[in-house]
C-alpha cells in the first residue's frame, strides 16, 4: 500500500456508547424503573426484559472485556470491547442484526423474481394481546400468510402450484411505542415443478382493492375465532367495561405507559418537515383493505432484477425499533425524542420522564426464542422446494462502488473441541508474539477465516452468516483488518478476566472501571428534575 493510499484508510475508533443519552438514561434511572415497577405492581418485570437491559450497559464498555487485535507489520494493537448481542435495547446491536438479515436473505435466500410486500396491521385490542403473548402472535402471522399463499395459488390456475414468504415482525411504530404489524415479503407469483422435478416461475397479477379485502376478512374471522376460543379477546360494549380497573400485569403497565405517557411537543427552532401523511388521512389507497380493524397494504412491488430495492425493502423490515440520534436530553432531565416528520400540530418531539422512557423501551424488547424474522412456504428450511427455489436467486451478490471483495477462506476441517474446554475459556496468542500471562493459549486461528467474539470468547462464525469483517465491508466499504501500513489485523487474545482487564487498561491509560449505575431513589425526583 502507497503512503498517500494509507493517508486515507479510515483509523479504527471506539463508538463510546457511555457518552450517548441513552445509555445516561439507562444507567442513571434503571434500577428506579425496575423498583417503581415492583412497588406499583406487586411483581417485577420479565426476566429477559431486565436482563436485557443490564447488559446493555455492558455493550461496548472495554471494562468489561475486550479483544486485542493487532497488526503483524507496525504492531499497532487496539482493543474491541464486547457487545451485548441484544435485539430491542441497544440500536448498535439492532442495527447489526438488521445488515446481516439484509445481506443473508438478499444473497443466499429470496430468488430473483418479483417481490411484494404485504403489510398487515390489527386493531388494538388484538395488537395487545399478541405483543404479550407469542402464540396469539404466530396464530396471527399463520393466518395471514395461509391467506395470502391462498390468493396466489386461486389467481395462479395452476395445478400444483407453490409459494413462499419471508415476514419481519416489528412490534414498534415512529413515535418508539407498541405496535405489533408484520412485512411479510414474497414472490409476486408461484412456483410450479413438472415431472422431472425442474421448478419454474409463474408471474402472478396485482390483487384488486377488492381482493385484498377480502383476504382481511378471511384474517379477521380466522384470528377472531382463535381469540374466543382462548377467552383472550372482551367483546362487551364499551359502556359496560367502562367503570372496570382491571388489574395490570408489569408489561401491560409498561405498554399502557407508552400509549399514553408523554407529550408531542416542538423542540428547538427552525423549518421541520411536515407529516404528508395527515393530509392524505382519509384518502383510501387502491393497495389497502379494511375489514373490522384489520388493515392490509400490498403497494410495494420490487421488479425483477432490482436486488439494491429488494435489499432497502429487507433493510426496512428488519431495522431496530429506534433510533439513536433521535434521542436527546432537555435541561429539565426529561428525555426527547424526535420525529421522524412534524405533527399537523408542528410537535417535533415525544418528551417524556426517563421512567416513561424505560417503559416504552421494555415493551419492545422481544421475548427469548422468539424469532423475528420467519420463513413460510417453498422458503421455509424444511421445504422439499427451498434448495431449487433459492438456486434461483443471482450467482454473485450486488457489486458496489469502490467495493474490493474479500477473497473466500481456505476450507478447512473444523476442530474438534477439548473436553473440559469451553469456547469462553479459549484465549489465542500470536505465536509472534510472546505468551500471555493465561495457561491455556491454543493456536491462533486461520487470519483468512477471522473468528468473532460471541459473549466471552472466539467462536468461530457459521458458514451460512457473513462474519463481522465483511459485513462491515459489505455496509461501509472498509475492511477493518486491514491496517494503514498495509498489514493485515490479528485477533491477539480474548481478555475477560477483570484482573486482567485492569491492568491492560491501567497500563494504556485508559479508564478502568466501567460507568457508575446509579442506585434506586423516588421515582418522584424524576418529575420535579
Amino acid at each position: 500500500m502507497s503512503a498517500s493510499a494509507a493517508a486515507l484508510c479510515p483509523t479504527y475508533e471506539r463508538r463510546r456508547p457511555e457518552l450517548t443519552a441513552l445509555h445516561i438514561v439507562v444507567r442513571e434511572h434503571l434500577e428506579t424503573f425496575l423498583a417503581t415497577v415492583r412497588e406499583e405492581r406487586g411483581k417485577a418485570l420479565p426476566r429477559y426484559v431486565e436482563q436485557e437491559l443490564r447488559r446493555y450497559v455492558r455493550c461496548g464498555i472495554p471494562a468489561h472485556g475486550f479483544l486485542r487485535v493487532a497488526c503483524k507489520r507496525c504492531g499497532q494493537e487496539v482493543l474491541v470491547a464486547y457487545s451485548c448481542k441484544c435485539r430491542g435495547a441497544c440500536p448498535s446491536c439492532s442495527a447489526r442484526r438488521m445488515w446481516d438479515a439484509t445481506c443473508h436473505l438478499c444473497d443466499h435466500i429470496l430468488p430473483d423474481t418479483a417481490m411484494r410486500q404485504w403489510v398487515l396491521t390489527a386493531p388494538y385490542e388484538v395488537r395487545r394481546v399478541m405483543a404479550l403473548r407469542p402464540d396469539a402472535l404466530t396464530a396471527c402471522h399463520r393466518f395471514f400468510v395461509k391467506e395470502i399463499a391462498r390468493w396466489q395459488k386461486a389467481s395462479s390456475a395452476l395445478a400444483g402450484a407453490e409459494t413462499g414468504s419471508v415476514t419481519f415482525v416489528q412490534r414498534f411504530h415512529s413515535a418508539l411505542g407498541s405496535f405489533v404489524h408484520f412485512h411479510v415479503v414474497c414472490p409476486d407469483g408461484v412456483f410450479t415443478r413438472d415431472a422431472e422435478g425442474v421448478v419454474s416461475f409463474h408471474v402472478g397479477r396485482a390483487p384488486s382493492r377488492e381482493e385484498i379485502a377480502s383476504v382481511a376478512e378471511r384474517v379477521e374471522k380466522g384470528m377472531t375465532r382463535w381469540l374466543r376460543r382462548r377467552k383472550l379477546i372482551d367483546e362487551r360494549p364499551i359502556e359496560e367495561r367502562s367503570g372496570e380497573t382491571p388489574e395490570l400485569t408489569p408489561l401491560e403497565a409498561c405498554m399502557q405507559l407508552s400509549l399514553f405517557g408523554g407529550t408531542f411537543l416542538r423542540v428547538g427552532r427552525g423549518d421541520v418537515e411536515e407529516d404528508a401523511d395527515e393530509h392524505r388521512r382519509g384518502k383510501q389507497s387502491p393497495w389497502t383493505g379494511e375489514v373490522r380493524g384489520f388493515n392490509i397494504h400490498a403497494g410495494v412491488l420490487i421488479h425483477k432484477g432490482d436486488r439494491e430495492g429488494l435489499e432497502r425493502l429487507c433493510r426496512y423490515g428488519a431495522r431496530p425499533p429506534f433510533s439513536l440520534e433521535r434521542i436527546s436530553l432537555l435541561p429539565d432531565g426529561r428525555v426527547a425524542y424526535r420525529l421522524k416528520k412534524a405533527r399537523r400540530n408542528g410537535a417535533t418531539h415525544l418528551v417524556m420522564t426517563p421512567i416513561q422512557f424505560l417503559a416504552r423501551i421494555a415493551i419492545l424488547i422481544p421475548p427469548p426464542r422468539y424469532p423475528l424474522q420467519r420463513f413460510a412456504g417453498v422458503l421455509a428450511p424444511n421445504s422439499s422446494w427451498r434448495r431449487a427455489v433459492v438456486a434461483m436467486r443471482p450467482s454473485t451478490k450486488l457489486p458496489r462502488p469502490g467495493e474490493q471483495p474479500r477473497p473466500p477462506p481456505p476450507k478447512k476441517k473444523k476442530p474438534k473441541p477439548r473436553k473440559n474446554n469451553p469456547a469462553a475459556d479459549l484465549v489465542f496468542q500470536d505465536p509472534g508474539r510472546p505468551a500471555s500471562s493465561s495457561a491455556n493459549t491454543p493456536e491462533l486461528p486461520d487470519p483468512g477465516r477471522p473468528s468473532t467474539s460471541l459473549g466471552a470468547g472466539l467462536l468461530t462464525p457459521w458458514a451460512g452468516r457473513m462474519d463481522w469483517p465483511a459485513l462491515l465491508q459489505r455496509v461501509y466499504l472498509y475492511d477493518v483488518l486491514a491496517c494503514p501500513c498495509g498489514g493485515t489485523r490479528t485477533i491477539l487474545a480474548d481478555v475477560s478476566d477483570p484482573d486482567l482487564v485492569r491492568h491492560i487498561l491501567h497500563d494504556l491509560g485508559l479508564p478502568a472501571d466501567p460507568p457508575h449505575v446509579a442506585r434506586a431513589r423516588d421515582p418522584t425526583y424524576d418529575d420535579d428534575a
